[in-house]
């Protein structure tokens, strides 16, 4: 079977991770049920075969890291095994076009590198202050994962450059305008508010009408200059991101400035005295 020509490289190594990463689970899972000696013998050999159902995993998040491992690349498998490795000449049989050298130099600008700076500079600012700006960073490297995946695959389907734009944009259209206003509307949002949070009141009435400002003139830029070249808007965008990463960078280095708890404080008693048994008025 390892010599068998129906089954692709990549099949073959990722099917290895499956196998590899499903028999590091059970191992894992046994040997902590077994460690811990808190249930039977069966128990302990039928719940990590069971995903946890009939007996133990020993500890969860090890074992569910594993699992998730093998799931993910059991997927993979069947995607090489299913586009042949985005092999060129297999899938020419198909389209009935000649195949792309493997040599061929990518169409088009790509964001996929930025968008993979911005992602790992959020995770490891999101690692060191919050959780939602780590999961957030997590997702954004995914997604670009995927999406520079797809863009080396479309670029190789044939030697017309406008047909693998179209499956290109075919492809990812649907997903590319929600995901990405998504993950640059967090990424503005929690960059920003760490900034606010460490300057005073009056600082950040400031920092909020300049990012205001900065951002309208931006937009009236762009609107007045419908035919700015990719490379003018690519510039305008790194700016603002870098501006964003350092806000943010300052404001974890500052730490948060001090708020009043109102909350824990006690209004004074407020009495109207009209008057006293003898006669007196205040």
């Amino acid at each position: 079977m390892l010599r068998s020509r129906a089954f692709t490289p990549g099949f073959k190594l990722f099917g290895g991770f499956t196998v590899l990463s499903l028999i590091a689970a059970y191992v894992f899972a046994l040997g902590g049920n077994l460690i811990n000696g808190d249930m039977g013998l069966v128990d302990s050999v039928i719940g990590p075969f069971t995903l946890g159902w009939k007996g133990g995993v020993g500890g969860h998040l090890g074992y569910s890291v594993l699992v998730g491992t093998t799931v993910g690349a059991g997927l993979w498998a069947g995607l090489m095994l299913a586009f042949r490795d985005a092999d060129s000449e297999s899938q020419a049989q198909i389209s009935h076009v000649e195949p792309r050298a493997l040599t061929a130099a990518p169409h088009g600008a790509s964001y996929a590198p930025l968008a993979l700076g911005l992602g790992t500079a959020g995770l490891l600012i999101g690692l060191a202050s919050s959780t939602l700006l780590t999961v957030i960073s997590i997702v954004v490297l995914v997604a670009t994962a995927v999406v520079w995946t797809t863009r080396a695959w479309a670029n190789r389907l044939s030697d017309d450059d406008a047909d693998n734009a179209a499956m290109y944009e075919t492809l990812m259209e649907p997903w590319r305008v929600p995901v990405l206003s998504l993950a640059v509307i967090a990424f503005v949002v929690i960059g920003l508010s760490r900034l606010l949070l460490a300057v005073s009141q009056i600082g950040s009435v400031v920092v909020f009408s300049l990012v205001a400002t900065v951002f309208f003139l931006g937009a009236a830029v762009v609107a007045t200059r419908p035919r700015m070249s990719r490379n003018s808007l690519a510039l305008l965008v790194v700016a603002a991101a870098i501006i964003v990463l350092a806000a943010a960078i300052y404001g974890l280095a500052v730490g948060e400035r001090e708020f009043k708890d109102y909350s824990k404080t006690a209004a004074a008693p407020v009495s109207l005295v009209v008057g006293d048994t003898t006669g007196d008025s205040a």
